[in-house]
């Protein structure tokens, strides 16, 4: 047993079950091919609650889990293909089987986890065997964990099977929960609620062929890693769209895009220096949420990939990195306006051999994976004690991580950029010491 794990005093497990049966209507949920294009692997978020203030700071744990397991078995009933089970790559048994609710108690502080240089730690606010088999894992669809810790704050984590949805439908289902459990006894409807109809709009592969649908961008090697995380300040975010606007015609970079493509540069700029060389040729690849055009309520993988390719030196420029960003998400975007429904699997099918081609025919080139959660509300998420003080990303409990993955969130001010960043040993040692990455970044790990 590990240093780390002698922590971890207790653990629970309880199925929880919808509220109220699926109907038989909906027993039978399709995966659309977006879904049968995805691994399995199981997409993480934790977040952490200080002392429990206000009307819970003197609740017994188990009242705690009690509230959280009935407001879970409430929003089930919305989310009813988390609690069934997935058959073949073809679609959801909608059985209310339920998904495992973990309960576990930690012998440290709550900040002993979050502030500690490595993210090893991390891992103990989710179940063991999600995250040591995040590939192959064989339980529920979604699996919960309620960590307490010894200075009276909590941990709530959520692991979610990536067949059943994308980063947008986790964090629309943890609003969703939060929502019913800070008012169990209201009729409030939540604001987008779930519709998980994605195979209308990108219709399933014949059953017979399920089984050879996959992608290689989506489902990356695995390689040695580590992961360091890094905070780009509200001032210094608006210092590097300052410079991206005086260099460049766009004149309103978003954060994802400038980050992005900072990161992007710095990575190349030190890698550079990694071989002695000169820059290796590089691609950036990231994912573009597809609602809108598709409706906010339509869960699942909805989304599409799109590229760009760096090759030499006078084209990494940030400013000119962000015009190639804007300019790809851009075209993506025009594809997508006018569509019909037929026309949308096509469009969607193209951009992924489009992203597939590049790094098949340069595949001596460096890959980069980005992935942005930048401007949805995961510090909103009040379960009835507040707002967490600490959310963390999915890609710091990827075991192992993936070479070369950044994933970009909101601070908890929601006015600069948690990041986190995943490289082979000797390039993150170039990357973190990065004199024009630390003028910009802070390290948090």
């Amino acid at each position: 047993m590990s240093s780390v794990s002698r922590l971890v005093s207790s653990v629970c497990k309880k199925i929880i079950k919808p509220y109220s049966p699926t109907p038989i209507s909906l027993r039978c949920h399709k995966l659309s091919y977006l879904d049968q294009m995805v691994g399995g692997i199981y997409l993480p978020l934790a977040l952490f609650y200080p002392k429990l203030s206000n009307t819970w700071s003197n609740k017994p744990n188990n009242v705690v889990s009690q509230h959280l397991e009935k407001s879970l078995s409430k929003v089930l009933t919305n989310y009813y293909p988390f609690a069934g089970k997935l058959n073949d790559n073809i679609s959801i048994d909608c059985n209310d089987s339920g998904v495992e609710f973990f309960i576990t108690k930690i012998n440290c502080p709550m900040s002993e986890i979050f502030n500690h240089p490595y993210f090893e730690k991390h891992n103990l606010v989710y179940p063991t065997e999600v995250i040591n088999n995040q590939y192959t894992y064989e339980g529920s669809l979604a699996v919960f964990q309620l960590t307490h810790f010894s200075c009276g704050g909590i941990a709530i984590s959520m692991c979610l099977s990536h067949k059943v949805g994308d980063g947008y439908t986790f964090g629309n289902f943890m609003n969703h929960w939060a929502t019913i459990a800070r008012n169990p006894l209201s009729s409030e409807i939540y604001p987008i609620s779930p519709k998980f109809d994605g195979s209308f709009y990108f219709p399933p592969t014949k059953d017979e062929d399920s089984s050879n649908v996959s992608n290689n961008n989506i489902v990356p090697q695995r390689e040695e890693c580590v992961s360091k995380g890094f905070s780009i300040s509200s001032s210094k975010l608006t210092a590097l769209k300052a410079r991206v606007i005086n260099e460049s015609k766009v004149q309103n970079p978003s954060d994802t895009e400038v980050v992005s493509a900072f990161l992007y540069q710095r990575a190349m700029a030190t890698k550079k220096l990694v071989n002695s060389s000169s820059i290796r040729p590089s691609l950036l690849h990231q994912a573009v949420n597809l609602r809108p055009p598709l409706p906010k309520h339509t869960m699942g993988n909805i989304g599409c990939l799109f590229s760009i390719l760096t090759k030499e030196e006078k084209e990494m420029d940030l400013a000119q990195v962000v015009s190639k960003l804007r300019k790809e998400k851009e075209e993506v975007k025009q594809k997508y306006k006018n569509a019909k429904i037929e026309e949308l699997l096509p469009i969607t099918l193209e951009q992924y051999r489009k992203a597939n081609d590049l790094l098949v025919n340069n595949s001596c080139y460096d890959l980069y994976r980005f992935s942005s959660l930048i401007t949805f509300p995961s510090y909103d998420v009040d379960f009835g004690w507040g707002k967490p003080e600490k959310v963390i990303s999915p890609l710091s409990t990827s075991n192992p991580p993936i070479k070369n993955m950044f994933f970009l969130m909101d601070d908890k001010n929601r006015d600069g950029v948690n990041l986190t960043c995943s490289m082979k040993k000797q390039d993150m040692l170039a990357f973190e010491r990065d004199e024009e990455l630390l003028r910009f970044a802070s390290p948090t790990s």
